[in-house]
């Protein structure tokens, strides 16, 4: 056996082992995940981008007050309310849940396998113009990395968009879906980076996830900053 190949059975049972892992824990924690409340609410993209457009009091310019006395009372009021105002938010925010916490860890985890991925589809394409600078074990770590990365992030992802099966919201809909099948091709990917032979398969397979990548980064951004969030349309 040549050195530094993975047997195609260790492999296997690596990735049979962090998958059966992943689902382990998510079956054995409650489905009470209180990630994002338009997600849990399972909301339509009009009542998404409704909630975007009036939860964000600082993108509101309040009417200046200069020159303008105000009673003591308010005065001294505003500074105790506007804490009380803080206290209530942290508190609002606390996690409650195991799940809960899973679904916050999704936009974290959901960064890394965009990176490897991308960065996998990047070397395989330095390796089709330069096959002599032999980067077939980079592309390996590459995808293997980004494989498991997606895993997690799909995972969270379940806990943070809630454990159903049909959304209302279009966006978190794809969002979703497109995610799970992400880390179900990664998966793939992986298994074709490290079998003699199946070299142009990957390379359609890379292809594929680069594009999907885009996609979903894409749908990301409109649910956290509303519809039409690069001024596209």
């Amino acid at each position: 056996m040549r050195a530094g190949r993975i047997p195609n059975m260790t492999l296997s049972r690596i990735l049979r082992s962090h998958f059966v892992l992943l689902i382990a824990a998510a079956l054995s924690l409650p489905v009470t995940a209180n990630a994002h409340d338009g997600h849990k609410n399972d909301m339509s993209d009009a009542e998404m981008a409704q909630m975007e457009m009036h939860g964000a009091p600082s993108a509101v310019r309040e009417p200046s007050t200069v020159g303008i006395a105000e009673p003591a009372s308010a005065t001294a009021t505003t500074p105790l309310t506007a804490e009380r105002a803080l206290e209530a938010k942290i508190a609002e925010n606390r996690i409650t849940s195991a799940g809960d916490l899973f679904g916050r860890l999704h936009p974290i985890a959901a960064h890394f396998p965009i990176a490897l991925l991308l960065m996998a589809a990047i070397a395989e394409f330095f390796l089709f113009m330069r096959p002599a600078w032999g980067l077939e074990t980079t592309v390996r770590f590459l995808v293997s990395g980004g494989a498991l990365g997606a895993a997690s992030a799909a995972v969270f992802g379940w806990f943070a968009g809630g454990w159903r099966l049909e959304d209302r919201s279009e966006t978190l809909a794809l969002h979703r879906w497109n995610g799970t099948a992400i880390a179900a091709v990664a998966i793939v990917a992986t298994w074709l980076a490290f079998r003699p032979g199946s070299r142009m398969a990957l390379r359609f397979v890379i292809a594929v996830l680069a594009v999907a990548l885009v996609i979903q980064g894409y749908h990301g951004g409109e649910m956290v900053f509303g519809p039409n969030h690069l001024g596209l349309e």
